[in-house]
């Protein structure tokens, strides 16, 4: 079927009309331009509405078409695809729906201002974001901190608090058009704290679960010993050479390391007994034997009676022998209510707590956690005692109990005050420096003034030198510490001082402890003792220690006691050679102080012990201590000797003089 026009007379008919309006579109265009209809036209124009639309194309059914064109011209294009195409009326402008119109438009309107509203919203979801991460890392910082149990309950509530209205400020604040940037660099800041704080919090849990980490063994380093001039370099070397060993209290573990040896070798070495110590050593120098089996803790032992062993000697080759530890159960003890006692152990070695050694300090701290004080108790380290399970009735010095393992020690404690002791802590010489130095050192209140006998080693400047102390205060670092606790050449005290002023040094630990800001150094302090202590206190008991003296600051009433005895000349179980200087403990002395100790257990305010009739020989005039002999004494250059030199003063003085009211000289 043929159309009547063409599109080009259609085109024709709308320029006519676009270029020629009605009379009718006229007369309405000019009731627009009224006041009142302009005002209408801020509210909505539906003529502008109009004038905004695309051009319009004649709808199916108009005059310009024949009704049945559209069927035949699909038929006549069936092949052609044509894009469906939006179809309008043809009607005059002013038929248009206005309210059809103007729904439109609203419609746009809202779309529009809900658009808006999404990016106002979305524009701060970064910094709502940030203070929920705030919120989280708060969370996980504070579990940490209830886990850990150090902070008293109070602190632990106010802490959470102001941490979760921060969290909640820093949430509010991204509402707000200007103030969301200062919300997010709090979340930021509170944020990194977080972070860093439960790094903090999580390597204190993990380092005091270390530290209170129970040993089921100790560890002995027994070694073999040739002449220094002999050319075996290694056990393999000397696998043929007849080695000597000594019927001593420790012979299972020589036993053990034997047979250490001879799997090694593949073969059984040649081994010869001797009675005593002196013996083997004649031995090897008079060529009866080629090498010696030894425990190496006992090297000052054999130095003393055998002087120039150390540097006649040579060391080829040493075996670990593991033993196990038998230590009553631990009693689970509410110690921050019920008084307790800590055996402290010094041991005279350097480096870590794997191995044995002989207890250079023993101390017994009685506590009272209610009343707030503390006993310190020093026993001489030559005390002539009975060591419970090694001596079998026999006497020994109660340093040498040390050897054989801390709970000899312990017995021997309790065996000579009759009471139990229930915990002990275990440090050597570096584990002291290293623990002065994590509180960022100490002060010591000097009773005297007085130097180093023998010249000190400083690693940082690689020089010698003596150490000097004032009376009164003096603020020392760990390697000054050390060397105060150690003195007792220079003191007009002897031996007796030296125990006191260890007692000093344990003091002005404790004052560093038990201040608030002792937190802040927590870590520090147990990582520095990490490997380096050794005891049976829990780490739930020792935070409860740090948790109570938290909460309430208390001042403590440290009290100092030492025993006294009489020195004296006696065989000892540990070495059967010759006599050994040893302190045959006074009983009214060691009465005097089980007073205090029942006082303190009983919650009584406690004073130093009474003064006792041996303790009065050994009192100090004040005149003579004053004296600058203690600051000026020094050791002659003969006193040195090349141990002392290459081991960086660890030869320490005590084994060769000791102080007595005979001035007699005395190495052990």
């Amino acid at each position: 079927m043929q159309r009547k026009s063409t599109f080009e007379d259609f085109e024709k008919i709308m320029g006519n009309t676009a270029s020629n309006p009605s009379e009718e579109q006229t007369e309405s265009e000019s009731e627009h331009d009224s006041p009142k209809s302009k005002h209408r036209k801020l509210e909505f124009d539906s003529e502008f509405v109009r004038k905004q639309r695309g051009p319009q194309i004649p709808a199916n059914g108009s005059e310009l078409f024949e009704e049945a064109d559209s069927d035949e011209s699909i038929e006549d294009h069936e092949e052609v695809y044509d894009p469906p195409k939006r179809v309008y009326s043809q009607r005059n402008r002013k038929d248009i729906d206005d309210e059809e119109a103007e729904e439109r438009y609203r419609q746009r309107e809202a779309r529009l201002r809900k658009q808006a509203e999404k990016r106002r919203k979305n524009r701060h979801l970064g910094g709502k974001i940030l203070a929920v991460i705030q919120l989280i890392l708060s969370f996980v910082f504070m579990g940490l901190l209830l886990k850990l149990d150090v902070l008293p309950v109070k602190y632990f509530i106010a802490a959470s608090i102001v941490l979760l209205v921060l969290a909640l400020i820093c949430f509010l604040l991204q509402f707000r058009r200007h103030a969301h940037w200062v919300g997010k660099i709090i979340s930021v800041i509170i944020s990194i704290v977080m972070i860093f704080g439960s790094i903090y919090v999580g390597k204190t849990m993990y380092t005091l679960d270390n530290v209170t980490n129970v040993k089921s063994y100790q560890t002995d380093k027994i070694v073999i010993a040739v002449l220094k001039e002999d050319p075996a370099e290694s056990l393999s070397d000397a696998k043929d050479y007849k080695f000597g060993i000594t019927a001593t209290l420790d012979r299972s573990k020589i036993d053990l390391a034997i047979t250490q040896m001879n799997n090694n070798l593949g073969s059984e070495i040649d081994v010869t007994e001797f009675n005593s110590y002196s013996e083997q050593v004649e031995a090897l120098y008079s060529g009866k034997i080629n090498a010696m089996i030894y425990n190496q803790a006992l090297d000052e032992l054999i130095e003393e009676n055998n002087p120039g062993f150390t540097e006649k000697v040579r060391i080829i080759d040493n075996f670990n022998v593991e033993t196990e530890v038998y230590m009553e159960d631990i009693p689970d003890l509410p110690i921050t209510k019920e008084p307790f006692i800590v055996f402290l152990s010094g041991m005279d070695v350097y480096g870590d707590m794997d191995e044995t050694s002989r207890s250079d300090v023993n101390i017994m701290a009685c506590v009272n956690p209610t009343t707030k004080q503390v006993l310190l108790v020093s026993v001489p380290r030559d005390a002539y005692v009975e060591i419970p399970g090694i001596t079998y009735g026999e006497k020994d010095k109660l340093t040498h109990a040390g050897m054989y393992g801390i709970q000899y020690s312990i017995a021997s404690m309790e065996n000579i005050f009759d009471l139990d002791i229930s915990y002990y802590v275990r440090i050597n010489f570096t584990s002291l420096i290293m623990m002065v130095d994590a509180l960022g050192g100490i002060n010591v209140d000097s009773e005297y003034a007085f130097s180093t006998y023998y010249k000190q080693y400083n690693e940082e400047t690689d020089t010698w030198s003596y150490y000097e102390y004032a009376k009164g205060i003096n603020h020392l670092d760990g390697v000054h510490a050390l060397a105060f606790a150690r003195e007792r050449m220079n003191l007009a005290g002897g031996d007796y001082q030296r125990a006191r002023n260890q007692q000093l040094v344990i003091e002005a630990l404790l004052e560093k402890i038990k201040s608030p800001a002792f937190l802040t150094g927590y870590t520090g302090l147990l990582s520095s003792l990490e490997g380096k202590m050794d005891t049976n206190l829990t780490s739930q008991q020792i935070a409860s220690l740090v948790k109570m003296q938290l909460n309430d600051g208390a001042d403590w009433n440290i009290v100092s006691a030492s025993v006294y005895g009489v020195s004296s000349s006696e065989y000892c179980a540990s070495y059967a050679d010759s006599p050994l200087d040893v302190e045959i403990l006074d009983d009214d002395s060691i009465l005097a102080v089980k007073e205090v100790i029942d006082k303190l257990m009983k919650g009584e305010v406690i004073s130093e012990p009474r003064v006792t009739e041996i303790q009065e020989v050994y009192q100090v005039d004040e005149s003579d201590a004053d004296d600058d002999y203690y600051i000026n004494n020094h050791a002659d250059d003969s006193e040195y000797d090349d141990f002392y030199w290459e081991n960086n003063g660890n030869l320490a003085e005590d084994y060769y003089e000791t102080f007595s009211d005979s001035d007699e000289n005395d190495a052990y």
